[in-house]
């Protein structure tokens, strides 16, 4: 796909946004450079996003919008409907309140899932987060199932058949990775630091800040695909969809194991 078809996709999916100009293609490259090719990203979301973070009121309203949608999600906690009415209410504004030396949580969204799963994500987590101050205790492996993103029918079983495998993966082959590749992984995934600003803090070109992160995100997801086929005593094809899992829960939840 070409930067002309993804305008003319975005254009498409949301005529009362306005149109695509230069600022959204640099705000793509910077999420596409090395990481993902232009045909997998979520085109429309981050068009969705690149506006919300301009303080576009409509773009706004949408992500309030698709957090409303969470609400059976979201009552699956155990949280009353003031609480979670809060929650929607007050996350969006959350999401673009700027942090010191970062941009905005928002800005972390990075098109290679559907912003509706990496919403939930956020929206469970908070939720969590804000009954936990209340003193309520909650199951973590029920609170985990919950944030996953929409997996399909096939995945969601082997993520509950391989979570504690698919996790015990992770964590071991992150405490193998070199301290520079971990901080690396922190900065972006934790700190919500841009493909730019990894450049700048690091002193490198942002094409080469863009292919080390790829590098990076690539060796991890072949440590724990090399832990997993030696540890899980299963055939070829179960085997494939489990690596396909690994590469959503990276996506997903790497911020939980770094």
């Amino acid at each position: 796909m070409s930067m002309a078809e993804l305008r003319e996709v975005v254009r498409q999916h949301w005529p009362d946004l306005p149109p695509p100009d230069a600022r959204f293609d640099a705000f793509v490259q910077q999420r596409a450079d090395g990481v993902a090719p232009l045909a997998q990203l979520h085109a429309a979301d981050l068009f969705l996003v690149h506006h919300a973070l301009l303080g576009s009121a409509r773009a706004v309203q949408a992500v309030q919008e698709l957090l409303a949608r969470l609400r059976p999600v979201l009552r699956r906690t155990g949280a009353d409907a003031a609480l979670i009415d809060d929650l929607i209410d007050e996350l969006p504004f959350e999401l673009l309140a700027p942090r010191t030396g970062a941009p905005p949580p928002l800005a972390a969204y990075s098109g290679r899932g559907p912003l509706g799963g990496w919403l939930r994500v956020v929206a469970v987590r908070k939720l969590v987060e804000r009954r936990r101050r209340g003193g309520v205790q909650l199951d973590d492996r029920v609170l985990d199932e919950l944030a996953a993103a929409e997996l399909g029918p096939e995945l969601t079983v082997l993520r509950l058949r391989y979570r504690d495998e698919i996790g015990a993966a992770t964590v071991s082959a992150i405490a193998e990775l070199d301290a520079q590749h971990r901080l690396l992984l922190r900065q972006h995934y934790l700190d919500g630091l841009s493909i730019d600003r990894l450049a700048a803090l690091h002193g490198i070109h942002r094409a080469t800040a863009a292919r080390r992160l790829a590098a990076v995100r690539e060796e991890l997801a072949r440590a724990v695909r090399g832990r997993l086929m030696a540890t899980l005593g299963v055939g070829d094809g179960t085997l494939d969809s489990i690596i396909r899992l690994v590469g959503s829960e990276l996506e997903l939840g790497l911020d939980q194991y770094l």
